[in-house]
């Protein structure tokens, strides 16, 4: 699959007539009282993601972008079968899913040092690199558990131009070592695909990345 082939996804024009503001909230399981997603979800609240925009020109940029993340997300789960598969934007110290593909899972991950040994996706963002866990029930370090069914999961950091993270994406699949044969090109192609279509994106553009707080990368030495 070339590069070219993920771009004209994300950049294919957006039909005016069709209705896509459902993609601004989606509902979350019922958390459980630390915080964390349970394993055996009841619908919860519904997270909107109008609370970050703050005119009506950006909300328009964010329909946009959730729009074309959505078709993203979509496709890939059409090329590789993937069961479940998140964008997610930092704003400040806190993880915000803006698309996903897949069961109903957490809107938001706090970005802190306490969360290291919890979160693979605090993880990803603070150490600036990718995970790949291809068999869960195996895996010996952190992992937040938020699915009985999750038996593999890639995760990896999205850069801006200057090189710092500004989000993340998770996919995750009921299979064992599901991604070892797809993970070059999710983490190469579509790490990149995305990462060029963000860059440019006036919603991103309008925020200025002043909502990402570079001091929340750097680990505890």
């Amino acid at each position: 699959m070339r590069l070219f082939d993920i771009l004209s996804v994300l950049y294919e024009p957006v039909n005016q007539l069709d209705n896509h503001e459902h993609l601004l909230s989606y509902i979350q399981p019922k958390l459980n009282e630390d915080g964390t997603c349970p394993i055996f979800k009841e619908a919860g609240d519904r997270y909107d993601l109008r609370q970050y925009a703050d005119s009506p020109e950006q909300l328009e940029n964010l329909l946009d972008l959730v729009t074309r993340l959505n078709r993203l997300v979509r496709w890939i789960h059409k090329k590789t079968d993937v069961m479940w598969f998140g964008i997610y934007l930092s704003h400040g110290d806190k993880l915000v899913k803006y698309v996903y593909n897949g069961e109903m899972s957490k809107a938001e991950f706090p970005i802190a040092p306490e969360y290291l040994d919890k979160s693979i996706n605090t993880r990803v963002i603070m150490e600036k690199q990718h995970y790949y866990i291809p068999n869960v029930d195996e895996h010996d370090g952190p992992y937040y558990r938020c699915d009985a069914k999750v038996k593999s999961e890639l995760c990896c950091p999205i850069f801006d131009p200057d090189g710092d993270v500004i989000g993340i994406f998770d996919c995750e699949d009921h299979r064992v070592n599901f991604f070892d044969e797809k993970i070059d090109f999710i983490r190469t192609k579509v790490k990149k695909a995305i990462e060029i279509f963000l860059e440019d994106h006036p919603y991103i553009t309008h925020l200025g990345y002043k909502h990402f707080n570079p001091d929340a990368y750097n680990p505890p030495a």
